[in-house]
């Protein structure tokens, strides 16, 4: 079959991993195919509807929300200013490789199960299950995680109303969304990105006008280290850092996620992983800069416990200067990124359970989607979840088990992106193994520096996870133990656990690259996708460069 052949060849884009997989990772059957238009596709299958705005939109704007306007005051005072540049800096070089190295296997192969379906084709399907597994769980305590924080966030203005009653409003937006056609998560992941975005460079800006002068002799300006200790918690406050960054910046793995709802994965998920560096430069990074010119990791309301709002390093800032309004519109920001997180964190878990049932992980009932493309079975069973664990935060009891759990998502993006670079060594075998030219077809896209890239990938997320164990293991101020151990990492032993008990009980093996499957949830490009990609590199890289500013 010649070149032409197969970039002819009909598309076989059902978004799912076809059948139910054995030990072995191979699917018994073949899906159905079906055209890119969402309504086109057949009953029992998850359906194309996300447009490029929606999937840019839900890149741009994820993770928004108290991982960057609270937590950031954490990693200031564990690491000072030097340790939150040094922390940050290396774990957004992280996630923009890792963005590179996902939207390789992703574009071709854009299964919902993204690299868990990789990882139990190409590598080993207990490898598949353990990440698996720990995604999904991890992605059902954000939910509850970002429910806890909505009366904290609300407290500001009012303190009369029981936190129930704001656990159940939070819970009635996340979940009855996704009662409806999944077109309406992506609107409202649309809507909500547009704001927190917007509010956030409003923010920022801010920001930059007081590091400018405004404000004048009632803030300091600048790193003020002949008197203060440049590392004050030395290697210890730096290795907090990583875990801290990576719980405001991990999580990307979204987007390959829902490119396996997306109309033209190809075209959306490589420009998505750009606009990602847009959002880490302008956002997570300049937010660095101005939080540590700005406020001094001495500053005792960083130490503030009783309320995390206080602890804004933004809203510290702002009190100083004396704006009265744009606290309040932080508040604002968050509760739309609290939102807006916990939605993307339950279509994360009904997707994977999704997946994971039809490829025999999960039981088979959780697999089926209904006639509107809503895995409904899923979606329902993940809602009951999350509501429990939203609820036990009411008890002091609960809440100490809730804490452990959350934990699992704090942790599982390191596992997720040493994953996904062992996945795409593997795929690339696969492909040669095979004589498969799939990367060398016109428009394929190809990842930049491989095999260097994936290698960083792999090698910088263990050394942040060492990093991290050690700082679990030795908590800053306070003395070892058990407890403080895995209110950090409890993802460990689970990944572990079912890595190692499913390998047992299943036998499984590492997959032969001569027999692995290239086939099932392959896309390739159509004509049209050809010459919509023609059209566009024939454009001055001015008109490429507005492209990814409009919608």
């Amino acid at each position: 079959m010649s070149k032409d052949d197969i970039a002819m060849a009909p598309t076989r884009d059902s978004g799912e991993v076809p059948g139910e997989m054995l030990k072995t990772g191979q699917p018994l059957e073949q899906g159905d195919e079906y055209a890119n238009n969402g309504a086109s596709a057949p009953q029992g299958q998850l359906r194309r509807s996300f447009r490029t705005r929606h999937v840019q939109m839900i890149a741009l704007g994820a993770n928004i929300g108290s991982g960057v306007y609270v937590s950031s005051g954490t990693a200031l005072r564990n690491g000072s200013a030097p340790g939150m540049l040094i922390g940050y800096g290396l774990i957004c070089i992280m996630a923009m490789t890792m963005m590179q190295v996902l939207s390789e296997a992703q574009s071709l192969f854009p299964t919902s199960g993204s690299f868990i379906d990789h990882a139990s084709r190409f590598v080993d399907p207990a490898l598949g299950f353990a990440i698996g597994f720990c995604e999904w769980f991890g992605a059902l305590t954000v939910v509850a995680a970002e429910g806890a924080i909505v009366p904290i966030v609300i407290s500001y203005w009012n303190t009369s109303i029981h936190a129930a009653v704001w656990y159940t409003i939070y819970l009635i937006v996340v979940i009855g969304q996704h009662l409806l056609p999944n077109r309406a998560f992506a609107e409202f992941e649309f809507g909500t990105g547009v704001m927190k975005v917007t509010f956030t460079f409003v923010v920022l800006f801010t920001m930059l006008v007081i590091c400018c002068g405004f404000g004048g002799d009632s803030i300091e300006r600048g790193y003020n280290y002949t008197s203060l200790s440049a590392f004050p918690n030395g290697f210890k406050g730096v290795a907090s850092v990583f875990l801290l960054a990576s719980w405001a910046t991990g999580g990307q793995e979204i987007i390959g996620i829902s490119s396996g709802e997306s109309a033209f994965p190809r075209w959306e998920l490589p420009r998505a992983a750009k606009n990602l560096f847009i959002r880490i430069l302008l956002i997570y990074m300049s937010a660095c800069v101005y939080i540590t010119v700005l406020v001094p990791y001495t500053d005792p309301k960083l130490l503030d416990h009783s309320s995390k709002i206080a602890s804004s390093p933004f809203v510290i800032v702002m009190e100083k200067v004396g704006i009265k309004v744009l606290p309040d519109i932080i508040n604002v920001v968050l509760l739309i990124g609290l939102a807006g997180i916990g939605s993307e964190s339950l279509f994360i878990a009904s997707r994977v359970q999704t997946s994971m049932a039809r490829m025999g992980y999960f039981p088979r009932i959780f697999g089926k989607v209904d006639s509107l493309g809503r895995p409904l079975y899923s979606t329902i069973s993940c809602g009951m979840i999350a509501i429990v664990m939203t609820y036990i935060n009411l008890s002091s009891g609960g809440s100490t088990a809730f804490t452990w759990f959350s934990s699992v998502s704090a942790t599982t993006t390191f596992f997720a992106w040493m994953t996904i670079p062992i996945t795409n060594w593997f795929m690339h075998r696969a492909l040669v193994a095979q004589n498969d030219p799939a990367l060398q077809l016109k428009h394929a896209f190809r990842l930049k520096w491989y095999p260097l890239a994936p290698a960083f990938l792999f090698v910088a997320t263990l050394f942040t996870f060492v990093c991290t164990i050690y700082v679990s293991a030795s908590p800053i101020g306070d003395k070892p133990s058990a407890t403080a151990f895995f209110e950090n990492m409890l993802c460990a032993p689970l990944f572990i656990f079912a890595f190692v008990g499913y390998k047992v009980y299943f036998q499984s093996k590492v997959q032969d690259p001569q027999t692995a499957d290239l086939q099932s949830g392959r896309r390739l490009l159509t004509e049209d996708e050809l010459e919509y990609l023609d059209n566009y590199y024939a454009q001055p890289l001015w008109k490429r460069l507005l492209s990814y500013v409009t919608f």
